[in-house]
């Protein structure tokens, strides 16, 4: 692959995960001839914890040779509004998103910038390895250009009875794509960690929905006939016991229905 910078890699940050930015910037640093930038969509920032987390960018920079851009907000936001905003800021042809709290094979990015531009792919996806313990490792990802399912395989086993988008986020994993299951290995899907084109934003976003956020707009891009193309091979690790996104997502969901019932209180009395 040519050295050519095609990527911005887009990081959705809550408080609780800036200590996961000096295990993860190292693991990006090897794929600095692929990434344009790194931008850190922060939420929940305080004037006072900011600084802390500027030296940290700062250091990481000056180690790693990556551009780190912090787009900060005070405002408590779900992983999906912190995508958003991350890729308005995007200038490459592809953006990937990527946890600061999970874990990633190497030369995974490029990889996958491979795999989208010999495919022509709108949206690259892959399996992911359940780390529930240190000692879980990433196996070494193979794959051959024949082992690659695409959009129609994916079509047929997301929407085998169409779709009803109002109705997911009702039951878990209802807002999934799903693979075939061709063998008797079980085909699973990371929908946090993708490599999507960036000129798609100016159709599809995240929504607020919390959790499945990330699952619909994989399948936002799918049911909108957008050429995906799902890698099987574990290309992250996902690490349950580390989310904070699960904290600030009922955080946000607890302070909405009070805003709702103090809306409904007010409207009771002027009654």
């Amino acid at each position: 692959m040519q050295s050519e910078r095609y990527v911005t890699i887009v990081i959705p940050l809550v408080p609780s995960h800036d200590r996961f930015l000096q295990e993860l910037i190292p693991q990006l640093s090897g794929e600095r001839h692929v990434i344009a930038k790194v931008i850190l969509a922060r939420s929940s920032a305080r004037k006072r914890e900011l600084p802390h987390l500027l030296r940290i960018v700062r250091s990481l920079q000056a180690d790693y040779g990556l551009d780190i851009e912090v787009l900060a907000t005070h405002r408590l936001q779900l992983a999906g509004q912190n995508r958003n905003r991350g890729w308005h800021h995007v200038s490459t042809p592809f953006t990937a998103f990527l946890d600061a709290d999970d874990e990633y094979a190497e030369d995974r990015i490029s990889r996958l910038v491979e795999v989208a531009r010999d495919d022509q792919s709108d949206l690259v996806i892959h399996d992911y390895l359940l780390k529930e313990t240190q000692t879980d490792t990433l196996p070494l990802a193979t794959w051959k250009t024949e082992d690659l399912i695409q959009t129609d395989a994916l079509y047929a086993a997301t929407f085998p009875r169409g779709r009803d988008r109002t109705r997911e986020g009702s039951i878990p994993g209802d807002t999934n794509i799903h693979v075939p299951q061709t063998s008797s290995h079980q085909w699973n899907v990371c929908h946090g960690h993708i490599l999507v084109r960036t000129e798609l934003r100016r159709t599809y976003q995240y929504t607020n929905l919390y959790p499945g956020e990330d699952g619909q707009f994989c399948r936002d891009l799918l049911w909108g006939g957008r050429r995906v193309t799902y890698v099987p091979a574990r290309l992250s690790a996902y690490r349950p016991n580390l989310s904070a996104e699960t904290q600030a997502g009922y955080a946000l969901r607890v302070g909405r229905k009070l805003a709702r019932l103090r809306r409904q209180m007010r409207a009771n009395l002027s009654g």
